[in-house]
């Protein structure tokens, strides 16, 4: 029996089947232009910018990159050799290295640091930073806790902490210790400053509205839980952090329109109602840094420890150790309500 190679084999079903396709409804190529930003699964600091449409533009695409690294490529090395400027070293590392970049670095460093071309349209200034939440002992080498980028996506310590070293500003931000709560700095309002948004950005990087999963870095807007009265302003609602939220621009619209009402509880919780006439009641706890809490309790353990072996080295220095092993118990009454080690002797996580 004759046979092919499982490659061709692959191939050729695929144009079979491609060829059976043709027949049914198919929507065409052009109408499947898009780009998206996927993070990866694993949460290791990575994503990933697919760019999908019509085959000869993709490949089109592909090939026009391909030709741009390998040609600057070609003249980092003439430069290397000749000592003349080198072209496209952006962060100084082929002067450094004495070594052309990669064809992969040179593709990523076009499609990432390249002027984009808009035809004239002025493309206006992002409302807002993004934000970089790093605990401050990974900051200082002490944890490798990661941080998150815009309120959401984990990082690893490594690429957080070169992240902040690049920047010349930091903004501090203070969290409950036990909770994990953001603290509110900034006074109360009419209007919301800078201040008190980036901190609703930090508490609501999603849409507030139960399952929506739209950042509030973009196509997002403030919105007072208990409505602002206009007319009566001291009978609305205060422009406060605990009366403020970030939603999406369409749930704000739905907001408006009653579909949604949400009631922001004693314990800093929300529930919402859903529906006219009501359908759904939810409530959803809010947003913490999850990683205070256990920083906390680990620095609180750390200094359990750190008293109890101060304590010890007293009594050692008192000569109390010695006398107890030479009489086999203590001479000091108060060696008796000494308060007991803590479960766990060894070295402190931090």
């Amino acid at each position: 029996m004759s046979s092919i190679p499982a490659e061709r084999f692959y191939d050729e079903l695929r144009l079979l089947r491609s060829w059976y396709d043709a027949d049914g409804a198919r929507t065409r190529p052009e109408e499947t232009r898009d780009v998206a930003l996927e993070c990866s699964p694993v949460d290791d600091g990575t994503a990933c910018l697919r760019i999908t449409g019509p085959i000869p533009e993709i490949h089109a695409l592909a090939q026009r990159l391909d030709a741009a690294a390998r040609a600057i490529q070609a003249q980092q090395r003439h430069a290397l050799e000749d000592g003349t400027p080198i072209p496209f070293d952006l962060d100084g590392d082929v002067a450094r290295e004495l070594s052309a970049m990669t064809l992969a670095e040179l593709r990523y460093a076009v499609i990432t640091r390249s002027v984009l071309d808009t035809g004239g349209v002025h493309v206006p200034a992002p409302a807002h930073r993004i934000n970089v939440v790093v605990p401050v002992l990974t900051l200082m080498g002490l944890s490798d806790a990661p941080a998150t980028y815009d309120g959401v996506v984990p990082l690893p310590a490594d690429m957080a902490r070169k992240l902040a070293a690049q920047e010349s500003v930091w903004f501090r931000v203070l969290t409950d210790p036990t909770r994990g709560e953001f603290l509110p700095l900034p006074a109360d309002q009419y209007r919301p400053t800078v201040a008190m948004v980036e901190h609703l950005r930090l508490r609501d990087p999603v849409c507030a509205v139960p399952t929506c999963t739209r950042r509030t870095s973009s196509d997002a807007e403030n919105d007072h839980i208990e409505e602002f009265d206009h007319a009566h302003p001291a009978r609305g609602g205060p422009t406060s952090i605990r009366n403020l939220h970030r939603l999406h621009w369409g749930h704000h619209d739905d907001k408006t329109r009653r579909l949604i009402d949400p009631e922001r509880n004693d314990d800093g919780s929300t529930s919402w109602t859903i529906g006219t006439p009501v359908r759904a009641r939810i409530t959803t706890a809010p947003r913490r840094d999850l990683l205070t809490p256990f920083i906390s309790t680990a620095l609180a353990d750390s200094w359990d420890r750190y008293q109890w072996f101060l304590e010890l080295d007293a009594l050692d220095r008192s000569g109390f150790i010695d006398q107890f092993l030479r009489e086999g118990g203590p001479e000091d009454p108060a060696l008796d309500d000494a308060p007991p080690p803590p479960e766990d002797l060894g070295d402190p996580p931090f």
